[in-house]
């Protein structure tokens, strides 16, 4: 009985070894990141593949407030967002990168009704679809996203 201490505390290493702390995060554009009409800035994501897809689907919003929600197709609700700039595919694991790959960069729309000093938000949306996270046949849809604001200059 004197071991029941050691293996309670053995178990809970593991579980927190096999659970790390995987954080999705928007590494660029970085928070108030001037932007202008036309703009090329740059993009990188970290997605947290928090299903243990081969391929992570991801897609990027431009809108004037931060989302606060997502309507049940995992997109930001009409009339919330300024632009969509598409839909991505995160390879992981080492996969070979499907079409279409995350862009490098994104071109800001038309935002010159925008005083300077606003300030709109980068989001992005990572999506577990039904029946593709790993032994979860019948899974349902998940979605997550997260932004940055934007200064307009």
């Amino acid at each position: 009985m004197r071991f029941l201490p050691s293996i309670a505390a053995l178990v809970g290493l593991c579980a927190v070894s096999a659970a790390p702390n995987v954080k999705r995060s928007i590494t660029s554009p970085s928070e108030g990141t001037s932007i202008t009409s036309g703009e090329s800035t740059p993009f990188n994501y970290v997605d947290s593949n928090w299903c243990h897809e081969g391929y992570t689907p991801i897609t990027l919003w431009l809108s004037e407030t931060a989302p606060t929600g997502l309507n049940d197709t995992g997109s930001l609700p009409e009339g919330t967002y300024i632009e969509y700039f598409g839909r991505y595919l995160i390879a992981n694991f080492g996969l070979s990168a499907l079409q279409p790959v995350p862009p490098t960069s994104v071109t800001i729309p038309d935002i010159s009704s925008y005083p300077s000093g606003s300030t709109l938000y980068f989001s992005v949306v990572e999506e577990a679809l039904e029946g593709t996270c790993p032994g979860g046949v019948s899974h349902p849809a998940e979605f997550q996203f997260t932004s940055v604001p934007l200064t307009v200059v």
